[in-house]
C-alpha cells in the first residue's frame, strides 16, 4: 500500500481508554507507512505518557477543545490519508481497509464513511446503563467513522475553532457542499463509548447553542 496514513486522536484526561483507541488502530493490519498523533488538550492526568509509550508522537496545546487540537493534528499530519478517532472510542477490526477500498477502486474519492455502534463502558455505573444506545449499526456524522483525504482539508478548510461542539456537523456539511466525491460503505468501522464524561453528555446545553448557530450560518449562505 503505497499512501500514508496519519492517525490524529484529539485527548483529554483519558488515560482510561488512551490505550484501548490507540492499540485498536495498531492492530488494523494496515498494509502502508502509519503515523499517530496526539493531541494533548491540556490533560492532567498519564494520557500524554500512556500515548507516548505506545509509540505516539504528542502534541500540547492548553485547553481549546476538539476542534483545535483536531486542526494541529491535521496540520502536523504528513499523510496522503487523514483518519481522526476520539480517544475513548474504539475503530473495529478491519475497518481502516474497508475505509480505503473506495479509494482504491476509484481515485476521484475524497472521503469514505461506515457505520458505527454504541457500547456502555465497563467503568460506567449499572444505574447509569438505562440510556439508551443505539447498540445497531447506524450511519451518523463521527470523524471515527470515515477516512478522507488530506487534499479535502485544502479545499473544504479545517474545524471551526469557534465551535466547542458540533464542528464535526459543520465540517461535513461544508464537505457535503463543496461537490467532492464521498462514498458511504455498509460496514461497521466504530466503535462509540458511553460513558459518564463523554462531551454530548457533560456539555449538552453548548452543544445545542452551537447546533442552533450551525442553522443559522447555513440559512444565511441561503
Amino acid at each position: 500500500m503505497s499512501k500514508k496514513l496519519s492517525v490524529v486522536i484529539p485527548v483529554y484526561n483519558a488515560e482510561k481508554y488512551i490505550k484501548e483507541a490507540v492499540n485498536s488502530v495498531l492492530s488494523q493490519g494496515w498494509g502502508g507507512d502509519i503515523e499517530i498523533i496526539v493531541i494533548d488538550d491540556g490533560s492532567t492526568d498519564r494520557s500524554c505518557e500512556i500515548a507516548e509509550s505506545l509509540g505516539c508522537k504528542v502534541l500540547h496545546q492548553d485547553r481549546q477543545r476538539a476542534a483545535n487540537a483536531r486542526n494541529q493534528g491535521i496540520k502536523e499530519a504528513a499523510g496522503d490519508l487523514i483518519f481522526m478517532l476520539d480517544a475513548d472510542d474504539k475503530s473495529a477490526p478491519g475497518s481502516l481497509l474497508k475505509l480505503y477500498a473506495p479509494f482504491e477502486a476509484d481515485d476521484s474519492v475524497a472521503a469514505s464513511f461506515g457505520k458505527t455502534v454504541d457500547f456502555y463502558s465497563p467503568d460506567m455505573p449499572e444505574e447509569e446503563k438505562k440510556i439508551k444506545i443505539r447498540t445497531e449499526p447506524y450511519s451518523g456524522i463521527l470523524p471515527g467513522a470515515s477516512l478522507i483525504a488530506r487534499s479535502v482539508f485544502e479545499k473544504v478548510g479545517l474545524f471551526d475553532p469557534s465551535m466547542t461542539s458540533g464542528e464535526t456537523v459543520d465540517w461535513m456539511v461544508r464537505l457535503r457542499s463543496s461537490g467532492m466525491k464521498t462514498v458511504q460503505i455498509e460496514d461497521t468501522v466504530l466503535k462509540r463509548r458511553i460513558h459518564m464524561t463523554n462531551t454530548g453528555r457533560t456539555d449538552r446545553r453548548e452543544e445545542m447553542k452551537n447546533y442552533a448557530a450551525l442553522l443559522r450560518k447555513r440559512m444565511g449562505n441561503k
